[in-house]
């Protein structure tokens, strides 16, 4: 099971498409907040949620009306689930009787939107429950008003007692003022005698609505999936996108049995997070394209070369792909992961009094104990940094080998040398290799030095390329220090 912490989902951009989503009901809006990858045995659910995105999106514009007129009802219903709990048990109040009686005028207004909006596109597993019997109940004159009032209609005494009442009380208006009192007292005990029966009234519509109570609390659940649905279509705006494949067989198989020939692929795949990022700086986000194969790939790249960016950017993709959303790329097909763990210098915490490394060690035990159950997707953003080079390269050379040996697939970023040899890839990420130095160097000079940041990013290539037979990092970092203008007296010495 792959659970998120606000945290990751921060980490990798998951939180910035889902705090730009706005669900119309509160069943939407818990949706949105609950939000986790579906888990093994939900898979038939998740392809089925996907099936019928992919259905609503071509659809999108011819149902762009009922679309949002289903929005607007969501907007109308309150959250009923407690009220739907407690009638199981005891008397609902006026308050709860009325936002469940504008509840099911909703369902009966949603049903009936929904019904075309199914029959256009053949969507699957989203039904509302016919309620109008329970909506009866509340609404015995079929105004279909959403509002509540214990009415006459529910009862004759009602009706008897309510005339005799409004009889007392035009008697009052005109009497003398020596027999007034007498008809307040009246009038109090004919109000008792019409609570007494409002009451007993409550009471009954209560143990008459029972046995729609599960078609209730259905359609509320219905209303929260149907809502969140939409707002998938939504994310869809945010940047290109594709229906995400699933590769390979049941994952389910654990350590020791056969190795899976399962797939792994991105095409020109993207972050929306990260392109605000960049578009704000007058920049664009370069697409990455990557292939991962069972075992351990590596990312090497020089310094501001985004590597934390591609590795944020694939993990991005793939949870939404877990989630039911479609994926910012061109291409994407990748295995169904049982579990996905990260461990990045982000996600650290230190509260237990832990060095760095000693916090990440510590996570380093508990993904290995999850692969040794679960296949899982493992992701590493610059493991070991937190010690010396020499030991912290042994080290993640170390995990490099044994994730090899697993039912796993496994990306890395690294700075270290000699690593990506013993990983089944190997990409880098482009970052200076096709700059002009000279044109740099000019418009550095151009813009000012404190400015150089900006220029040198400006050029910078994020895109992964795929390389062989090669364990070393790219050697930007010496580049940047001239282009940056770090000072000749400490530059003469580099080469020593």
């Amino acid at each position: 099971m792959i659970q998120l912490t606000y945290e990751q989902k921060s980490s990798v951009g998951l939180q910035y498409i889902l705090d730009r989503l706005n669900p119309s009901s509160p069943y939407g809006q818990e949706k949105v907040r609950r939000l986790a990858p579906y888990t093994v045995d939900e898979k038939d659910k998740l392809l089925e949620e996907l099936s019928n995105l992919e259905k609503l999106i071509a659809k999108k514009e011819d149902l762009k009306q009922e679309i949002n007129h289903l929005r607007r009802i969501f907007m109308q219903m309150k959250d009923v689930r407690q009220a739907i709990k407690k009638a199981g048990e005891m008397c609902l109040n006026d308050i709860e009787l009325f936002e469940m009686k504008n509840f099911l005028i909703a369902c009966e207004q949603a049903r009936s939107v929904y019904t075309f909006i199914k029959g256009q596109t053949g969507m699957t597993g989203l039904d509302y429950m016919d309620v109008e019997a329970a909506l009866n109940i509340l609404d015995p004159d079929g105004r279909r008003i959403p509002s509540f009032y214990i009415y006459e209609a529910y009862s004759e005494k009602l009706a008897d007692i309510r005339i005799r009442k409004r009889e007392l009380e035009k008697s009052m208006e005109i009497a003398a003022e020596e027999t007034k009192k007498e008809y307040q007292e009246k009038r109090r005990l004919v109000v008792l005698e019409e609570e007494e029966e409002e009451q007993i009234i409550r009471e009954r519509l209560t143990k008459e609505l029972q046995p729609y109570l599960t078609a209730m609390a259905y359609n509320a659940e219905n209303t929260g999936k149907l809502d969140l649905l939409l707002e998938k279509l939504t994310a869809t705006y945010f940047g290109k996108t594709v229906k995400p494949i699933f590769t390979g067989e049941d994952m389910s198989t654990l350590q020791g049995g056969t190795k899976t020939s399962a797939s792994f692929k991105l095409e020109n795949v993207t972050n929306p997070w990260v392109a605000s990022i960049l578009k704000e700086k007058g920049l664009e986000f370069t697409p990455l394209s990557i292939e991962l194969t069972m075992g351990a790939t590596v990312i090497t790249g020089a310094n501001m070369g985004g590597k934390s960016i591609a590795l944020k950017t694939i993990v991005l993709n793939v949870l939404l792909g877990m989630c039911g959303f479609y994926v910012y790329a061109d291409d994407a097909e990748f295995p169904f992961f049982e579990n996905i763990q990260m461990i990045s210098e982000e996600l650290q915490s230190v509260q237990q009094g832990l060095s760095s490394f000693g916090a990440e060690i510590v996570q380093m035990k508990n993904v290995i104990e999850t692969v040794e159950k679960e296949f899982c997707f493992v992701v590493l953003d610059e493991f070991s940094r937190g010690t010396n080079p020499h030991e912290g390269a042994a080290l993640v050379r170390a995990v490099t080998k044994y994730l090899n040996e697993k039912q796993v697939m496994a990306l890395l970023v690294t700075h270290f040398d000699h690593v990506a040899e013993y990983g089944k890839a190997h990409y880098q990420v482009v970052g200076l290799k096709d700059m002009d130095e000279n044109q740099v160097q000019y418009e550095i000079a151009s813009a000012g030095t404190d400015k150089g940041v900006s220029v040198i990013a400006s050029h910078m290539n994020y895109g992964l390329y795929r390389v062989e037979n090669e364990g070393s990092c790219p050697r930007d970092a010496f580049r940047i220090c001239r282009l940056l203008g770090l000072q000749d007296e400490v530059m003469k010495f580099l080469d020593e």
